[in-house]
């Protein structure tokens, strides 16, 4: 039994670990002849303090990320994806990603980047990975860089 998917949700926020993932994820969508949802989710964890003096932070954030979003965007088309869809969101990166936007979209599979924290600043704030894993109602792939694991 082959297992299909419809609807492949990648997760990015810039890092080159995303942008594997991002490119990992048009392959797979292809493969599957699914649709691909593109998310970004703004951390407003971080931006209450600074929002309270410039409500135009969330604004500067969010146009930066429908072009980032846009790029990506442009890159699947390119390869060949006939359906992308971009998100963004506002608010907690890890819940957001485990269980409203794959239930919002309707995905079926995550590819997420490996995070970047070291094992000190995981045990600090914890991997946004790591929750995902654990509070996902759908089938995950985390995207290693190869070169940095040897």
């Amino acid at each position: 039994m082959t297992q299909s998917y419809k609807t492949i949700l990648v997760a990015v926020d810039g890092s080159t670990g995303a942008e594997l993932a991002l490119h990992k994820a048009i392959h797979v969508a292809k493969r599957n002849q699914a649709r691909l949802v593109i998310a970004h989710v703004i951390d407003t964890r971080a931006l209450h303090n600074v929002v309270a003096f410039d409500a135009s932070v969330y604004e500067t954030l969010e146009k930066e990320a429908e072009l980032l979003l846009e790029e990506y965007k442009q890159s699947a088309v390119e390869a060949g994806l006939a359906e992308v869809q971009i998100y963004i969101e506002f608010g907690n990166p890890k819940t957001l990603l485990a269980i409203d936007i794959p239930k919002e979209t309707g995905a079926d599979l995550m590819l997420l980047g490996a995070t970047g924290l070291n094992a000190f600043e995981r045990l600090l704030i914890g991997s946004s990975s790591e929750y995902i894993m654990r509070h996902a109602n759908i089938d995950l792939l985390i995207v290693r860089d190869g070169e940095k694991s040897l």
